[in-house]
C-alpha cells in the first residue's frame, strides 16, 4: 500500500508477466481509456471523439488524411468517428472536388470548453496517481516509443 498525494493505493502485485512491455502497455492502456472513458462518457463519446472533435474546431475545413496523420488513427477509423459526430451533429462534412473537408457545427464548437475540462479532468487524474512530472516524462518515452516502432507511420 502506498500514500500518494493523500490517496491511499493499493498495489496490485507483479505477475510474471510485468517485466513485458507488451503486457504492461497493454494494462497501461486499459487504465487510462478507463478514466477517458469515465470522463468523455459524460458527452456520450469517447476519447477518440474528443480528439477528433478539437482537431476539427482547431482547424475548421481539415481533411480526413489530415486527421489520420494527426490522430495516427487509419483513414477507415477516421471515417467511423467522423460518421458518428455527424449523427451527433457535432461535425459536418463538405465536398470540393474530390476532396472532403470537415467542418465543426455550431453545437461541435460550443461543447468545445466542456471538453476541454474533461482533459483537464482527465490530466489531473493521471497526475494524482502517477505524479506530474511522471506524466510527462512517460507520455515523451511512450510517444518516443511509439514513433520507434512505426506505430500509424
Amino acid at each position: 500500500m502506498t500514500i500518494m498525494n493523500d490517496v491511499v493505493q493499493e498495489e496490485k502485485a507483479e505477475t510474471r508477466f510485468s517485466a513485458c512491455l507488451l503486457f504492461s502497455a497493454n494494462a497501461l492502456a486499459r487504465a487510462i481509456t478507463a478514466i477517458g472513458d469515465e470522463e468523455f462518457g459524460k458527452f456520450g463519446m469517447c476519447y477518440s471523439h474528443a480528439y477528433l472533435l478539437c482537431e476539427v474546431v482547431g482547424q475548421p475545413g481539415i481533411s480526413p488524411s489530415q486527421l489520420s496523420e494527426t490522430l495516427y488513427l487509419t483513414p477507415s477509423t477516421i471515417t467511423r468517428l467522423v460518421e458518428k459526430l455527424e449523427q451527433k451533429q457535432l461535425v459536418r462534412r463538405e465536398s470540393e472536388g474530390k476532396k472532403t473537408l470537415i467542418y465543426p457545427t455550431p453545437e461541435g464548437e460550443a461543447i468545445q470548453p466542456a471538453i476541454a475540462q474533461a482533459w483537464d479532468r482527465v490530466g489531473a487524474r493521471y497526475s494524482k496517481a502517477i505524479g506530474e512530472n511522471n506524466i510527462c516524462q512517460l507520455t515523451q518515452q511512450v510517444f518516443k516509443a511509439t514513433q520507434a516502432l512505426g506505430e500509424g507511420l
